[in-house]
């Protein structure tokens, strides 16, 4: 028969032995080996097309009919199509670089 003072024992070492054991984490001759590659931020020199379009609209204060991103043996150019002010309607060239 088990005495009823062990039993809070017992059951806390079953608790114990059920959770999950958390392994170490891969140690290599470098340090903490990740198990993942991550993800190295971008950095690029430039304008988005979006910073374009905002320029072009600031600076004719028109109406942007249409964007597109123009690519010409590796170089970024934005054609950006505006209505004017007075009507008209202009293409624009913003090159990516800035």
């Amino acid at each position: 028969m088990i005495n009823i003072r062990l039993l809070p024992v017992i059951l806390g070492c079953l608790l114990l032995m059920a959770c999950p054991a958390y392994p170490q984490p891969p140690f290599g001759p470098e340090g903490l080996i990740t198990p993942f590659i991550t993800r190295q931020p971008q950095f690029r020199s430039g304008i988005s097309l979006d910073e374009a379009i905002q320029r072009i609209r600031r600076e004719t204060g028109g109406r942007i009919l249409a964007a597109d991103t123009v690519r010409n043996d590796g170089a970024v150019t934005y054609r950006i199509k505006v209505l004017m002010p007075n009507g008209r309607v202009r293409v624009f060239y913003v090159d990516a670089e800035g």
